[in-house]
């Protein structure tokens, strides 16, 4: 490569120590050998008049073979040896450097992603009169960027698709950024350093801030239901499993917490209604359990005939067993007033449909009225069955009923007419069935009950509130 008039000095604590040329030439070997980079250096002819041994041992050449050569005459691909061309060429023309990185296929180690610099040696009459190059194996750390780039791309197309709302906070929860989740979409991405007043139900916050403190302070999982807000407005609150975890650095500090809240406003709903539920049957098994005590005791005080007491409160009870049975079809929202009147006549047809006249609109009782609707029409049928228009073969009963509406409220109007039965009179006494109509229903109906007893026929006339009409 030529040799060097000047010999070269080195600065030194004790001033400037001046080295001969062979020491000056050692001196850089050692060092271009050393170094794990490749350096080399081409004349403005390409041809390489340079190479340090660990460039030789990737060629697998010794410099005696690559002295002189071009990079097409070593072995490489034809387009990589016409690329270094043009930037060696371009080095020469804008006297600045050009960097890329390139894969070669290493002698033993297959294929190699190199990153490369070549620069403008300036000579004395300062044109370019070499360019100088230094390449470094980054296979390593391009590998690692991929992956790294990969894992960012997979992580991110989980977070976007997670019907979940991921998060992550800093180690004491004093900003919390939210990354992304299709269930919460409507809420703002970014960081909130007043995340716990503006996305945390108000009822909620002292429990989810005693969670965030019982968290950091035992550096253990964070987990906590709460309500979310996701929109304004008070049905804008969803309910959310939040569960976080620690992220601890090589030292193992907690650095930041990583989270994700889960919807379960169907769960927590779900168990509401249960509970709803359970405390529904629990009160309607007490007041069936009150209804059968009274309906015995009533029925043992006025019937002196023990056979003729058990018939009554065996009727009764299947009576209201009959009752419990449309309302459990109907999960116990309920039952139409045509249901309840054809299961109460069911026993008293005996093959005949036509000792009834049934004539009504649609419409439906919640189960209190429901369960005492259908208690009063068995009475009325015991009673016609036994004394009344159903006690003769010609006798029958008119069953009407409409919907009338009221200024602020709908009514149930219910006629009960019997026809063609023995002549009636007016009764000396009122018995448990009586009572049972008058106080039961204007007790749970919420509404009146007023019987005619006409010559012809009882008659029985039932008032009760609708539920608003369904718009």
């Amino acid at each position: 490569m030529g040799r060097m008039d000047n010999d070269l000095a080195l600065a030194t604590p004790q001033g400037s120590l001046h080295l001969p040329d062979s020491a000056r030439v050692r001196l850089y070997e050692t060092v271009l050998g050393a170094t794990p980079d490749l350096i080399y250096v081409f004349d403005r002819r390409h041809r390489f008049i340079y190479a340090n041994e660990a460039l030789l041992a990737m060629w697998g050449l010794s410099w005696d073979e690559a002295m002189g050569k071009t990079c097409l005459e070593i072995g490489y691909e034809p387009w990589h040896a016409a690329m270094h061309d043009e930037e060696i060429e371009r080095v020469v023309a804008t006297r600045a450097p050009v960097r890329g990185d390139v894969p070669f296929p290493h002698q033993t180690q297959g294929v190699r992603i190199y990153d490369y610099i070549f620069m403008p040696v300036i000579g004395p009459d300062g044109e370019v009169e070499a360019i100088a190059g230094t390449t470094r194996d980054v296979t390593e750390r391009k590998r690692n960027e991929d992956a790294l780039r990969g894992s960012e791309q997979r992580f991110s197309a989980i977070v976007l698709s997670s019907s979940d709302l991921i998060y992550r906070t800093n180690a004491t929860w004093d900003e919390l950024e939210i990354l992304g989740g299709r269930a919460v979409a409507r809420l703002p991405r970014g960081a909130s350093s007043n995340w716990l007043e503006d996305f945390v139900h108000p009822d909620d916050r002292a429990r989810v801030a005693d969670a965030v403190q019982r968290a950091c302070h035992a550096e253990v999982p964070y987990a906590v239901e709460h309500r979310l807000a996701v929109s304004d407005g008070d049905d804008g609150w969803v309910w959310v499993d939040s569960r976080a975890v620690p992220i601890r650095d090589a030292t193992g500090q907690v650095v930041e917490w990583f989270g994700a809240a889960t919807d379960v406003t169907e769960r927590v709903r779900h168990a509401q209604h249960q509970q709803l539920l359970v405390n529904e049957l629990n009160h309607r098994v007490k007041n069936t359990l009150a209804v059968v005590q009274s309906m015995v005791q009533q029925t043992l005080r006025n019937t002196p005939d023990a056979v003729a007491a058990a018939e009554r409160i065996d009727a009764r009870l299947v009576a209201l067993a009959q009752a419990h049975d449309t309302l459990t079809r109907k999960q116990w929202q309920g039952a139409t007033v045509e249901e309840l009147v054809r299961t109460a006549i069911a026993p008293c047809l005996d093959g005949d449909a036509s000792r009834f006249s049934i004539e009504g609109p649609t419409a439906s009782l919640d189960p209190r009225r429901a369960v005492a609707l259908a208690m009063a029409l068995h009475e009325l049928c015991t009673n016609a069955m036994k004394y009344g228009a159903l006690s003769t073969p010609g006798g029958n009963v008119q069953i009407h009923w409409q919907a009338e509406d009221h200024a602020d409220a709908r009514q149930l109007r219910l006629a009960w007419r019997e026809r063609g039965g023995p002549p009636v009179a007016p009764p000396t006494h009122r018995g448990f069935g009586s009572r049972l109509i008058e106080r039961g229903l204007r007790y749970d109906l919420g509404g009146d009950v007023r019987f005619d007893f006409a010559p012809t026929g009882v008659e029985c006339t039932i008032t009760a509130p609708l539920p608003p009409a369904r718009t």
